[in-house]
This record gives structure tokens, C-alpha cells and sequence, in this order.
């Protein structure tokens, strides 16, 4: 085998190996003697350095051809046939603003073990019929389009707390980052199915949507959904199906929502939900990050800037 082929030959199992640990970022080996390539480029914004040393997220936005931003480290988007196109220069730094702002939500340990490895900003993704606001490629990155177009999405006027008063952007953004979260995780959260109601593969969501087919009752079909979250310790009846459905909505709601809005709605009179949220809030504790403060501090600045 020449050279050159083995030094790619090398370099490809290295990023393989790298990929394939949750807990580190993925970059070459220093034993092969390979230099880092998963990271921003020394020239980076510094902003975007310090994110990516202290919550091991990369966030990007520049590319020479569109297929870059369709083709992840851990995955690839192929139903996109029209492409991306690069975010306006004069939105690069309200972007970063509104990285810094979810990051600073998170501990440091929690999103260098469980979180996409990449933020990609772009200005649009895919065709205009099949345009995508938020796009999930693989488990690896989350591509942003900025500023988002999403319905209820609010203009960035105040670029500093958008993350706050835009409460559809960024409860999307937790959704799509939850099961981001769960692909990388190696196992459920220890005791959190077992403190409710174990998960059917959507048996259950699938005959009450089955019923409503057949007489079109929509306040039968919410009436049943509602009870079906309540007794089994879900947020909605969705979450019955897998951990994967049932942990991103529970993540999403303590994340940008005070505790006594979740007790009030979620946990009074209701020992598989309560049950349920202490498991989680001590998992978050286990890795430095109090995601409640995090929520209290979500709704407080919400309600301020909506009076």
C-alpha cells in the first residue's frame, strides 16, 4: 500500500474511533500522529473557540459547497436536493449571541457528553416547498436557519435574549436537541421508565388515533391522550411510546419552565410524574448541571419581556 493511501487509510479509522466515544470529542488520535481536525480553525471567531473548548460544540457557518452542510461527521441529510445557502454576514454574530445563550443553559460535563457536536448556521436549507427551519442530521449536528422562519417565530430585535423572548424558536430547539440527546445516549436514565407507566412502541397512542379515524371526535381523541400522559407519568401521551418520545418532552419542559408552573401542571396528585422528575433532576445533578434554575430563570425572563 503506498503512502498516501495509508495515511488516509489511518486517518479514517481515527475519526471512526473518535466518533464512536459519547463522552469525547471526536478528533484524530495524537498517537497516530495525525493533527486535529474536528475544530474551529485558529483564525475562528474567538467567541466560537471558547464555545467549542467549553461545551465541546462547534458553531459553524461557513462552507464552499453546500453538500458540506448536508453531510455531518455522523450523518447525512440525502433528501436535500436543493441545497443551503450561507447565513448574511450581518447575521453571524446574533447567531453566536443565541449559541452562547442556550450554551450558557447547560453544564459544561452534560453537553461535552450528550450534545450535538455541531451548530451549522445557514440563511435557508433545502427547496422553498421542502424548506427546513431546524434540521437534524444524524446525532452529530443541528443546522439552524438564521434568522428562523418558523411559524410564531419572533425577528431578532434583541439579539442578547432572543434565546428568552423567543419561546417557539427555543422550545424547537430543545425538542430537536432532546432526541439528539437520547441517540447518544448509551442507556435510558436509570429508574425513569419504571417510575411510570412502561413504554408500548405506540400501542396506545396508535388505538386512540385509530378511534379518532373512525368518528372524528377531536375532544374524545385529546380527552384520551391526556389521560393516557396522566396515568402513565408522561407530558403527553406521545412520551408512551419510548424513551426516545418520552425523554426530549420531560428535557423541553424543565429547560424553559419554572418548577411551580411544572409542580401546578405536571406533579400535584401525581406520583409517577413527580417520581419521574426527581429521577431526572438528580441524572442532570450527576453531571453539574441544575437544568431547573435553568428553567426558573427561562420563565422568569419570558414573563418579564411579555408584560
Amino acid at each position: 500500500m503506498k503512502f498516501k493511501n495509508i495515511c488516509f487509510f489511518l486517518l479514517g479509522i481515527a475519526l471512526i474511533v473518535a466518533a464512536c466515544k459519547k463522552e469525547e470529542n471526536p478528533v484524530a488520535s495524537a498517537d497516530l500522529g495525525i493533527p486535529q481536525l474536528f475544530a474551529p480553525a485558529a483564525d475562528a471567531d474567538p467567541k466560537v473557540k471558547k464555545l467549542y473548548t467549553d461545551y465541546g460544540v462547534w458553531v459553524r457557518m461557513d462552507f464552499k459547497d453546500w453538500k458540506e452542510v448536508t453531510n455531518a461527521i455522523l450523518g447525512n441529510d440525502v433528501n436535500n436536493r436543493y441545497g443551503a445557502t450561507k447565513i448574511d454576514d450581518g447575521q453571524r454574530q446574533n447567531a453566536i449571541t443565541y449559541a452562547e445563550s442556550l450554551l450558557s443553559n447547560v453544564s459544561k460535563q452534560y453537553s461535552k457528553s450528550f450534545f450535538p457536536l455541531e451548530l451549522f448556521f445557514v440563511k435557508t436549507y433545502n427547496g422553498s416547498w421542502w424548506a427546513a427551519d431546524l434540521q437534524v442530521i444524524g446525532r452529530s449536528r443541528l443546522v439552524f436557519c438564521w434568522p428562523n422562519q418558523m411559524i410564531n417565530a419572533q425577528p431578532v430585535t434583541d439579539p442578547v435574549n432572543h434565546y428568552y423572548r423567543d419561546s417557539v424558536l427555543t422550545r424547537a430547539v430543545w425538542s430537536n436537541i432532546g432526541g439528539m440527546i437520547t441517540a447518544r445516549m448509551t442507556k435510558p436514565v436509570e429508574g425513569f421508565e419504571l417510575a411510570g407507566r412502561a413504554y408500548d412502541n405506540g400501542q396506545a397512542v396508535d388505538k386512540i388515533l385509530e378511534d379518532y379515524y373512525n368518528d372524528y371526535d377531536l375532544e374524545k381523541r385529546d380527552a384520551a391522550l391526556d389521560e393516557l400522559a396522566r396515568t402513565g407519568g408522561f407530558i403527553t401521551g406521545h412520551g408512551s411510546r419510548s424513551f426516545d418520545s418520552d425523554f426530549p418532552q420531560w428535557l423541553n419542559l424543565i429547560v424553559t419552565e419554572s418548577y411551580e408552573n411544572i409542580r401546578k401542571k405536571y406533579l400535584d396528585n401525581n406520583e409517577r410524574r413527580t417520581n419521574k422528575y426527581n429521577i431526572l433532576i438528580k441524572f442532570f445533578n450527576s453531571y453539574g448541571w441544575d437544568i431547573q434554575a435553568a428553567g426558573n430563570r427561562y420563565r422568569q425572563k419570558l414573563d418579564e419581556f411579555n408584560k
